[in-house]
């Protein structure tokens, strides 16, 4: 069940690998430029490996809704899309809470979320907090 959406995750990750390797700003030629618009990483993915790792993960997201040849199906009476189609619905049940969670509850209970970065005594990393604020 993990292997359809963790392709999906990555057909996304390529996509943004992509898109940080031909979106690259150069700060001598922007100098306007903020800190998150000139982030340069020093260690990049390569352009061919990415096309690629993007073009096997379209693969992998595309062939299974291809029926099988003749009795080669897995399962014996469920479709054989029926995977797919489970981790297509966890991505859709998880939009629909987040929709519910970070969009309707605030516009109803009049409240926006609002993050805070909040540092702890002996913890290495901060957290992120989602603190609801009174609309005025």
């Amino acid at each position: 069940m993990i292997s359809y959406p963790l392709s999906i995750i990555n057909l996304f990750v390529s996509i943004g690998l992509l898109t940080l390797y031909y979106h690259r700003s150069h700060p001598s030629t922007s100098p306007a430029s903020n800190a998150i618009n000139s982030w340069n990483p020093p260690v990049r993915a390569g352009v061919t490996v990415t096309i690629f790792f993007l073009l096997s993960n379209i693969y992998l997201v595309i062939a299974p809704f291809i029926p099988p040849s003749g009795d080669q199906n897995v399962y014996e009476s469920l479709p054989y899309y029926l995977h797919c189609v489970v981790g297509l619905g966890i991505f859709g049940v998880g939009a629909v809470y987040w929709l519910v969670w970070a969009k309707i509850l605030p516009k109803i209970g009049g409240y926006r979320l609002e993050r805070h970065v909040v540092h702890e005594e002996g913890v290495e990393w901060p957290r992120n907090e989602f603190v609801k604020i009174k609309n005025l």
